[in-house]
């Protein structure tokens, strides 16, 4: 039978965990290479660099087809964090008469660097794009062409693996266009489902049916959703098929059971859970088995988040008087505070990136404004991503670690990671974005 204590945490964790999502319980310029067959062309250092121009015209032929080839290519690159698309208003080309060439002057004179030009035809229920990029200093011919074709209603699909290739032909890493975002839907009462989007806002399904769900996470292969759901009258934690199905029981135990995060291996789940009588974080098997308890403090201690190479994990305590961001390594030693400024510091995201120590977090400044900031966990520097667009919320990075989306009172929004570029990807009340692991087929 549970404490008065134990009850009140329960109470205090489950309803900030819906309003605020755990209170208790984040220059260099594009270096062209010299050789004209190097296909990496881009040297991404830091976010003070001038982004590469690119031209994205309207696609000849079937104009549904072509006008969507366009909107979701611009929107893709230009949230890639090394892309500015320039505005098709200030072209100055003859677009009928080039066809699937360019005209190097017609360009250049508008600032462009790079074109992608495109060709949609219909195929009864099928559409194939012919696409093709240049360089504008390489003249007429193309430096990247490719084909595909596919049924219409995965026109968007179609066009975000062209943008991917793109991604990989200036850069040699994949891009996060095939990913999608799992969040929670609606402002709570008897009802809140988990939802599943494309990564830009298409095609959101609820792939749960009932009760409140929140604070949603993805498995490593992007196969499952771990999310806490109150259907049994208190948080415990349910994974259920990212493509819908019956959840089956992570853990139900005494008390507080949320905030779960798989291992890059996917072989633990660090969880928070209360059954002990405060909050703290414990280490469970995929199947739910308590393997290790990791914190032991009379503070709350919740959201914990891996590393890329699952040797640490970051977590939010307020063990010395408010919440803040900590470290430790992935058996529960070396415990270290985090975070030295501000009195509220919450919701770790660690970088997918193991070449970019980065963990981006939510972060209450002296204006008293919530925006997202990124920390490096070894050198402890700050960068700031979010300011004077209201509260911002619950980060959470691209697979590639190249852009950030968090939680807005309108919805969920993308920013590259340095913060130039940003996006409204989702309109209406959601909460706890949570970015999928690439679902790039390899």
């Amino acid at each position: 039978m549970m404490t008065t204590t134990q009850k009140k945490r329960i109470v205090l964790v489950a309803g900030s965990a819906i309003a605020t999502l755990i209170v208790l319980a984040a220059a260099q310029r594009p270096t062209r290479a010299q050789a004209a067959d190097d296909a990496v062309r881009f040297k991404i250092t830091s976010g003070g660099r001038d982004l590469y121009k690119v031209a994205i015209p309207l696609a000849l032929g079937d104009k549904a087809s072509a006008t969507a080839a366009q909107t979701v290519l611009s929107n893709d690159l230009a949230l890639s964090g090394f892309f500015k698309v320039l505005d098709p208003s200030s072209f100055l080309a003859n677009l009928a008469a080039e066809q699937l060439v360019i005209n190097p002057p017609d360009w250049r004179n508008v600032g462009a660097e790079g074109v992608v030009k495109a060709r949609a035809t219909a195929y009864g229920s099928d559409v194939k794009f012919e696409f093709r990029l240049f360089e504008v200093a390489k003249g007429e011919a193309p430096v990247l062409s490719k084909d595909y074709r596919g049924p219409m209603t995965q026109t968007r699909q179609l066009v975000h693996q062209f943008a991917n290739d793109v991604v990989k032909y200036y850069t040699g890493e994949d891009g996060f266009f095939a990913s999608k975002i799992a969040f929670g839907q609606g402002d709570g009462g008897k009802r809140r489902d988990i939802m599943v989007m494309d990564w830009d806002g298409f095609g959101p399904t609820a792939i749960t049916k009932s009760s409140q769900n929140i604070l949603p996470t993805w498995s490593p292969t992007a196969a499952e959703i771990a999310f806490t759901s109150f259907v049994n009258g208190k948080p415990d934690l349910f994974v259920v098929p990212s493509s819908g199905g019956k959840p089956r029981v992570l853990s139900a135990r005494p008390g507080l059971n949320m905030g779960a995060a798989w291992s890059p291996d996917g072989s633990k789940i660090a969880a928070t859970l209360s059954q002990d009588g405060n909050s703290e974080i414990y280490l469970l098997s995929s199947s739910g088995q308590i393997l290790k308890r990791l914190t032991n403090d009379r503070g709350i201690d919740t959201s914990p988040s891996w590393s890329p190479d699952g040797a640490r994990v970051a977590f939010v305590s307020d063990r010395h008087g408010n919440p803040q961001i900590w470290v430790m390594s992935a058996d529960g030693s070396g415990q270290r505070k985090l975070t030295r400024r501000g009195n509220y510091n919450q919701e770790p995201s660690w970088c997918p990136r193991a070449d970019t120590p980065q963990i981006a977090f939510s972060a209450r400044d002296e204006k008293m404004a919530t925006d997202v900031f990124t920390i490096n966990p070894d050198s402890e520097q700050y960068t700031r991503v979010t300011e004077g667009h209201g509260s911002s919320v619950r980060p959470t990075w691209a697979p590639n670690g190249r852009a950030i989306a968090f939680e807005r009172a309108s919805g969920i929004w993308v920013s590259t990671a340095d913060g130039r570029t940003e996006r409204q990807v989702y309109r209406g009340s959601a909460k706890a974005p949570q970015w999928s692991p690439s679902l790039m087929k390899k």
